[in-house]
């Protein structure tokens, strides 16, 4: 899985792109927040404001998305 930091900027930040990798690469939100020694809650709020920002339902869709758009590949 390999992550492009440069593709969809004006939509995801930095931050909300290291842990939308973390996601795709299937760390839960304790994992990921300890990895980026951030809170859990930092972590929940980064997922819940991408998932917002692009109008999806949850952060399944928002995995799907970003396979769809070639943000995440195998």
């Amino acid at each position: 899985m390999t992550l492009d930091i440069s593709y969809k900027a004006e939509h995801i930040t930095q931050r909300e792109l290291e842990i939308l990798y973390m996601v795709g690469m299937g760390y839960n939100s304790k994992q990921i927040a300890e990895q980026l020694f951030i809170s859990e809650l930092t972590v929940q709020t980064h997922r819940r404001n991408m998932v917002k920002r692009l109008g999806l339902r949850n952060t399944h869709q928002l995995i799907v998305w970003a396979f769809k758009e070639r943000m995440l590949s195998v």
